[in-house]
């Protein structure tokens, strides 16, 4: 077999050709004007950093009204983010919508592809927006923690509501059958039974026993209702979104580099095969 199939001495000679340097440099120019405004829009990245706080307000009492929600409650708050119902809200707030003024599956998907809501390795949350205006990108990235929080309140609201209900009803419900007890001893007493009888001290033991639940019942009651009157816990913004004036799309000199070493691959398996070729004539 020929030695010269073994010898990369030729691939230098065939890189370092002029017609190789020539093909680069217009491979690089042509992508480089590719992402240039006049060719590709570019887009403003905005970026905000919010920590979840603790929903349970009991809780947040505990740590002084700074507590922070754990991975459960992270999760629960990204999934809102990503709802198709705030989604909507972006599309109404900032008139992303079609020609019939309607939103409609493409324009989900274009937000979806802008906007990246990720858990950091510090337990906080990034949401991060890119579109072709820097200011509306920062006011996009706002409006999403705001609508946020606006959202999370209306999906908590009904269970919230009716454990403020519940609490009521066993209080109501222990409350009558205090006032039943209380109306028999009424009538004992109007009866003339002595209080040292053995009816008059069960019914006694009866009527404590029931009161003290009674009590208990009533102050889960009042907690619950002032739990239920007190706003939800707001995200703590560790880093406001702002108006970026420094593209994050596209990356010229990136696209350029791959663009290069695509152009020298190619020219590699094209000489290799014209090479084995050339040996499969000899």
């Amino acid at each position: 077999m020929h030695k010269n199939k073994y010898d990369i001495f030729w691939l230098n000679k065939v890189l370092l050709s002029k017609r190789v340097i020539f093909g680069l440099l217009i491979c690089v120019t042509l992508v480089y004007l590719a992402t240039t405004p006049l060719f590709t829009k570019p887009l403003y990245e905005s970026e905000i950093i919010v920590y979840v706080p603790l929903t349970i307000l009991s809780q947040q009492l505990n740590q002084q009204g700074v507590g922070f929600a754990n991975s459960n409650e992270i999760d629960f708050y990204i999934q809102i983010l990503k709802s198709h119902v705030l989604l909507d809200s972006l599309i109404k707030r900032f008139s992303l919508k079609n020609n019939e003024g309607q939103p409609n599956s493409s324009n989900f998907k274009k937000l979806e592809s802008r906007i990246e809501i990720e858990k950091t390795r510090y337990n906080s949350v990034s949401i991060k927006v890119r579109d072709g205006n820097p200011d509306k990108a920062a006011a996009m990235s706002n409006f999403i923690v705001s609508m946020g929080e606006l959202v999370k309140q209306q999906l908590l609201f009904p269970n919230r509501k009716e454990a403020l209900n519940y609490a009521k009803s066993l209080f109501e419900q222990k409350n009558v059958q205090v006032s039943i007890i209380e109306n028999e001893i009424d009538s004992i007493e109007r009866k003339g039974i002595p209080k040292t009888s053995r009816l008059y001290i069960r019914i006694m033991n009866i009527y404590n026993q029931e009161l003290q639940e009674l009590i208990i019942r009533k102050n889960q009651y009042e907690r619950a209702q002032k739990d239920f009157n007190t706003p939800l816990p707001k995200i703590y913004i560790v880093s406001g979104a702002y108006a970026s004036n420094k593209p994050a799309w596209p990356h010229p000199w990136i696209l350029c580099t791959i663009g290069l070493f695509g152009y020298l691959f190619i020219i590699i398996i094209i000489e290799i095969i014209k090479r084995d070729y050339k040996q499969l004539d000899t």
